[in-house]
């Protein structure tokens, strides 16, 4: 935890140094893997990736770090004017960590005596968590060496995968994903077409307009359910395939049908997961049973 507490330190000095109005708002440490939530307007992997070059410098520079003890924050502030604390949570007697003159925090945690003894610190998981809050994980010391190696080698298999070299592996996959979108956007225009004259069966004196799509927009299609549904009479069965088929059952409101407990019933006979209101309800299930759901909820109707 030691080593942990010291590297995080010397990284939020680093970012301090880059963006310097960024605030340290919580930090989590157990054993080698750390998790800091900060406050910035701004943050990305640029900035990060600065900061953890900073960070593993001063690592190998070995600095001292140093104790300091004071009757109060402000005396320490007076001491050391960059330092960093938890204001809110600082009363009374103050205890200041220095990492020989490049960061400054008040802090009662255990610490490393040497900055080298950190060994290796390396940012792995950066997100968004909440209105400017951004959540770091990080690792030191051998488990940030093996992460640094897994990081490697998963690059390198996505390298072999996609075709491309380390050096153009971000445009690669970049462009890979414009494509994707590109192609999922015309494919959901072409089932849009499809979905404007949708033919009806009737059973028992229902309308059941029942199809299978593919790609198109959930929103959409759940849109068009809905216009259909406005006629008497009518019962929608819908399928949209993607990463796994979603399912859409509704009903005008002068007909009886239980929609919620068929799609449910549908959904765990296929192994998928539903359900909704009465008049309308929506569910998933693989991509390989659809035709089998599809043909089960219209034996229901």
């Amino acid at each position: 935890m030691s080593v942990a507490h010291t590297a995080e330190h010397l990284f939020m000095g680093s970012l301090k140094r880059l963006v310097p109005s960024i605030e340290v708002k919580k930090v989590e440490t157990e054993g080698e893997k750390g998790i800091a939530i900060i406050l910035s307007k701004h943050l990305d992997w640029q900035i990060i990736f600065e900061a953890e070059k900073m960070t593993n410098r001063v690592i190998d520079k070995a600095k001292e770090i140093k104790e300091h003890f004071f009757d109060s924050l402000e005396d320490a502030k007076k001491a050391f004017p960059s330092l960093r604390a938890y204001e809110e949570r600082i009363t009374g007697k103050t205890r200041a960590i220095e990492a020989d003159g490049y960061d400054y925090s008040a802090c009662r945690a255990e610490h490393a005596r040497n900055t080298k003894e950190c060994s290796f610190f390396i940012v792995t998981k950066f997100s968004k968590a909440g209105k400017d809050l951004f959540g770091i994980e990080f690792y030191v010391g051998e488990s940030a060496k093996m992460k640094a190696l897994e990081i490697a080698k998963i690059c390198m298999e996505v390298n072999e995968i996609v075709g491309s070299t380390l050096d153009t592996l971000k445009r690669t996959v970049q462009n890979l994903k414009d494509d994707f979108l590109n192609t999922r956007k015309r494919l959901a225009l072409l089932s849009k077409k499809e979905a404007e004259d949708i033919k009806f069966i009737e059973k028992n004196g229902i309308k059941i307009y029942l199809k299978i799509f593919d790609g198109l927009d959930n929103k959409k299609l759940m849109e068009k359910a809905g216009e259909l549904m406005k006629n008497e009479g009518s019962v929608v069965v819908f399928a949209n395939r993607d990463e796994n088929a979603f399912l859409i059952l509704g009903r005008s409101p002068n007909l009886e049908l239980d929609c919620n407990a068929i799609l449910k019933e549908a959904a765990m006979k296929f192994n998928g997961k539903g359900g909704g209101k009465p008049e309308f309800a929506s569910g998933i299930v693989d991509n390989d049973k659809v035709e089998d759901a599809l043909e089960f909820i219209e034996s229901k109707i």
